[in-house]
C-alpha cells in the first residue's frame, strides 16, 4: 500500500472510495474513485494507477448508459463465436489495434457497435426496426426446395424454373 502525505503538511492521508458524478460527453456519469484524502483538510489525491482505472470506469459506465457493447461483453461474445481478435478484426475490415482498444476501455463509435453486433451476434440477423428476420428471396427459395424433397412433389408452379445463382438485382433467377 503506497503512503501519501498530504502535501499542505497534514501528515498521512487516508484511502477512501469516493462516488463522483463526472460529466462525459454531455452526460452525468457516476463513478467511485479511490482517492486519497487528507482528514484534516479534506484534500483529494490520486496515483497514476488510480487515474487509469478512473478513466476505465468512466469509460465502461458511459457504454452502459448509452447502450453500447462494453469492453468485457465484446471480449465474451467474440470467445463465444470462437474468434481470435484478428478474426474479427478482419471480418470487420479494421484494424487488430481497433479490437484490443475496444476490448480495453476505448469506447467505440455507435455505427462501430452495430456492425460489431451484426459480427458477434448468435443469432440469425433482424431488422433494428421490426424485430423480424430479414426477408430473403434465396432464404425463401431454399426452404420451398427443401419442402419440395420433403413432400415428395413440386410446391412451385411448373412453369417456374429458379436458380440459386442470384442476378444483378441479387434476387434467384426464374424463368417461364
Amino acid at each position: 500500500m503506497i503512503q501519501m502525505n498530504c502535501p499542505k503538511g497534514h501528515g498521512a492521508m487516508k484511502q477512501k472510495e469516493i462516488e463522483k458524478i463526472i460529466p462525459f460527453k454531455g452526460l452525468d456519469i457516476a463513478v467511485i474513485e479511490e482517492d486519497y484524502v487528507c482528514p484534516e483538510c479534506g484534500l483529494a489525491a490520486g496515483t497514476v494507477e488510480s487515474a487509469g482505472k478512473i478513466q476505465q470506469a468512466i469509460a465502461e459506465a458511459y457504454r452502459k448508459k448509452t447502450g453500447l457493447l462494453s469492453g468485457g461483453e465484446i471480449k465474451m461474445l467474440r470467445q463465444n463465436k470462437g474468434m481470435t481478435q484478428e478474426d474479427l478484426a478482419a471480418v470487420m475490415d479494421v484494424g487488430i489495434a481497433s479490437i484490443k482498444r475496444w476490448e480495453t476501455g476505448a469506447i467505440q463509435s455507435r455505427s462501430m457497435d452495430r456492425v460489431l453486433r451484426r459480427h458477434l451476434s448468435e443469432g440469425p440477423a433482424f431488422d433494428n426496426i421490426t424485430g423480424n428476420r430479414r426477408f430473403s428471396i434465396p432464404r425463401i427459395l431454399r426452404v420451398a426446395l427443401a419442402f419440395k424433397e420433403a413432400l415428395g412433389r413440386s410446391i412451385l408452379k411448373k412453369a417456374t424454373r429458379c436458380f440459386m445463382r442470384p442476378n444483378i438485382s441479387g434476387m434467384p433467377t426464374c424463368l417461364p
